[in-house]
């Protein structure tokens, strides 16, 4: 099962795992998607220049 690791780039902190890295945009950028009409590609670089992005295959197991 492919999954992706969301890094913020300042704050090593702020990060998700998702299967669905376009929803997360989505998610994050809602406001200037819906409130700003922001296009897609528009946000979509915007999160690029925050955030790291690791695609993940296989399986995570929680080891603590």
């Amino acid at each position: 099962m492919k999954k992706y690791l969301v890094v913020n780039s300042e704050n090593g902190n702020d990060f998700y795992i998702v299967n669905d890295l376009k929803e997360l945009i989505e998610e994050i950028y809602e406001f200037e998607l819906v409130q700003n009409e922001e296009s897609f590609e528009s946000v979509s670089e915007n999160f690029y220049s925050f955030y790291q992005v690791f695609e993940i295959n296989g399986e995570i197991k929680a080891l603590n």
